[in-house]
């Protein structure tokens, strides 16, 4: 936001310390299962279709889902905050979510895997929302990016050693759903022993003007950076038939959401510019797609920008939600408005799959768009409001107050700006001027200045 800093809420490093790591290791750990179970859900989806069909199926279709279990997550939440202390709730979601993990990869009928496996979406939407709400309320701006980033790095470095056994069949395993069941259940203890979070009537909130336009204008913005990114390159599942691991593209997702991390933290500008030179990214992919032997190439660099938009898109509206109490519920909206334009850019990828010259057209019509949008949403973020030079009135009044000058002292000195001298200046507040002489001692006295033209300086240098 406009160079805005929260004020600390929390009394010693260490304490925020500890928050920091509990925040991030429950997000590690919520995005870990989710994420690695939605790909259980993808690899068994390839045993009973095309892969053309899955893309849609999954990254199209279960990206709405989660979109949408995010905004049911949001309309709760607007309407009872008090949930988002409660664990219990969390919880239930989490228990609720495990359980459509086991059914869409238990069921061996597709309606039946589609219709878990989007349930399982939507309640990953609402486990986003409730992790993504938590880092806006109980983590520092300053550390916001890194604690997100490095979450998500650590959960998909996890995500690819968990693919190793067996050429990534593990995740299709029994074995795969008890190690869900190990790690769901680390997450709910973390939860349990997590320490008492912050209560919403005690976060210190920027208090900046969010208005709807400019919060619409951020939605519409997350909305084209992803569609603009999906459009060039929506990780096809086609590839996967060539020897290419997704969860060991994945893995260099890390290395994107880390340096994300640290720029979004050291400037928030810095890491809305990153994120937007990303977006160059889609034109190589477009351009390079379908040369033999770089596909698992492009798939690595295209995970490692990927994580530069991941980071930009949830703090974006991470930092809004802080700015009021009553804006909390729109913590997730990045990640929803994320899901929207990455369903909408994956679909139009698939629909112009090979067709390069449409591709190119509507990916630079995306980009133009995406671009001028962009800078309208910086300017009103990131750009420093122009101040407004004090007038000559405003600058004179203020001196008087900051070196705490006399009725009479004050008189003396607008006669003084005028250029009258010591007699003028006797004749016309009717005193002697041997009087004046004392009051003009006493103005250069208490305002450091040695004379009248050093304080006339020192005047008009005042704010």
């Amino acid at each position: 936001m406009k160079n805005t800093e929260e004020v600390n809420t929390l009394s010693k490093p260490h304490t925020t310390l500890k928050t920091n790591l509990q925040c991030s290791l429950i997000i590690a750990l919520c995005f870990l299962w989710t994420a690695t179970g939605y790909l259980s859900w993808m690899y068994h989806l390839l045993d009973f279709a095309e892969s053309s069909s899955v893309d849609w199926l999954t990254e199209v279709i279960g990206y709405l889902f989660q979109a949408f279990g995010i905004f049911i997550f949001s309309i709760v939440i607007k309407h009872n905050s008090h949930l988002l202390l409660k664990k219990s709730s969390f919880i239930a979601c989490i228990v609720a979510d495990f359980a459509f993990i086991i059914l869409s990869a238990l069921t061996n009928r597709l309606l039946y895997i589609l219709i878990f496996g989007y349930l399982m979406n939507l309640f990953h939407g609402i486990i986003a929302g409730f992790y993504l709400t938590l880092l806006a309320t109980q983590v520092e701006h300053k550390y916001r990016s890194l604690v997100f980033g490095g979450a998500y790095a650590a959960s998909s470095i996890a995500s690819w050693l968990l693919s190793l056994p067996n050429h990534s069949r593990f995740l299709l395993s029994g074995y795969a759903l008890i190690m869900y069941g190990i790690f769901i259940c680390i997450t709910i203890g973390m939860i349990i022993v997590e320490k008492e979070r912050t209560p919403l009537g005690k976060i210190s909130y920027t208090e900046e003007k969010a208005s709807t336009g400019t919060i619409a204008l951020a939605g519409l913005t997350v909305v084209l950076v992803s569609l603009t990114r999906g459009i060039g390159f929506y990780f096809p599942m086609a590839d996967i038939s060539k020897g290419i691991s997704l969860e060991f593209s994945r893995a260099f997702y890390a290395i994107g959401l880390i340096l994300a991390g640290i720029v979004g933290d050291r400037s928030r500008k810095y890491g809305a510019v990153s994120c937007l030179a990303a977006l160059a990214f889609p034109f190589a992919m477009i351009a390079l797609s379908g040369e033999v032997g770089i596909s698992i190439v492009l798939w690595i660099i295209g995970y490692c920008l990927f994580g530069f938009l991941a980071v930009f898109r949830v703090v974006l509206f991470s930092d809004i939600a802080r700015t009021k109490e009553n804006l909390l519920y729109i913590a997730g909206f990045g990640l929803m408005f994320g899901r929207i334009g990455d369903a909408a850019g994956n679909l139009t990828g698939i629909i112009l799959n090979n067709k390069l010259i449409p591709l190119v057209i509507v990916s630079s019509i995306c980009f133009a768009v995406t671009f001028i949008v962009f800078f309208l949403l910086y300017n009103k973020l990131y750009m420093p409001v122009p101040r407004a030079l004090p007038t000559q009135e405003e600058r004179l009044n203020a001196f008087i107050q900051k070196y705490e000058l006399s009725l009479r002292e004050n008189e003396v000195l607008n006669l003084i700006i005028e250029g009258d001298s010591n007699g003028e200046i006797s004749e016309k507040l009717f005193i002697s001027e041997n009087t004046v002489k004392f009051h003009v001692r006493n103005i250069l006295k208490k305002t450091r200045c040695s004379n009248r033209t050093e304080l006339i300086t020192a005047l008009n240098r005042s704010e």
